[in-house]
């Protein structure tokens, strides 16, 4: 009980220091909201105890878990957009071509490029400068219509 009044003393001495310091305005008002909260969890602080029940707060990192289906969600869509934007680059480039982009762990793991018309090396080089990426990543084919 002592430690809970000792920290009541000190909550109204830094609220005491606070008036002092902080200047008037817009800003006050905030300080002066959230010091308030500091004051309620101060004097609420022993309530758990004296109802007779523990309150156990835990960081526990178990407790966060990653949801797997999200992200692969989201690098799936990530994936789509990104095929998309290569193959209207490389529309502008002079090249028709079906672009196919794998994401792995954040990142580009792997690009498939189905060309219908222009040089296979040049449309990987291409996209190899656009993307900031190794020529070696970017596979690229002809395709002829049937």
């Amino acid at each position: 009980m002592s430690e809970w009044t000792i920290s009541i003393v000190g909550v109204i001495m830094l609220g005491v220091l606070l008036e002092i310091i902080l200047p008037e305005g817009k800003t006050a008002k905030y300080v002066r909201g959230a010091f308030s909260l500091l004051v309620v969890f101060a004097i609420a602080a022993p309530l758990p105890a004296l109802l007779g029940k523990e309150l156990k707060v835990s960081l526990d990192t178990d407790a966060a878990r990653v949801d797997e289906a999200y992200v692969a969600g989201t690098y799936a869509a990530y994936a789509d957009r990104l095929s998309t934007a290569v193959e209207e680059y490389l529309e502008n480039e002079g090249f028709d071509a079906d672009v196919s982009v794998e994401i792995s762990e954040g990142r580009i793991a792997r690009v498939d490029i189905a060309l219908w018309s222009g040089d296979a090396q040049a449309a990987r080089e291409t996209v190899a400068k656009r993307l900031n990426m190794d020529v070696a990543l970017i596979a690229a084919h002809s395709v002829r219509e049937v």
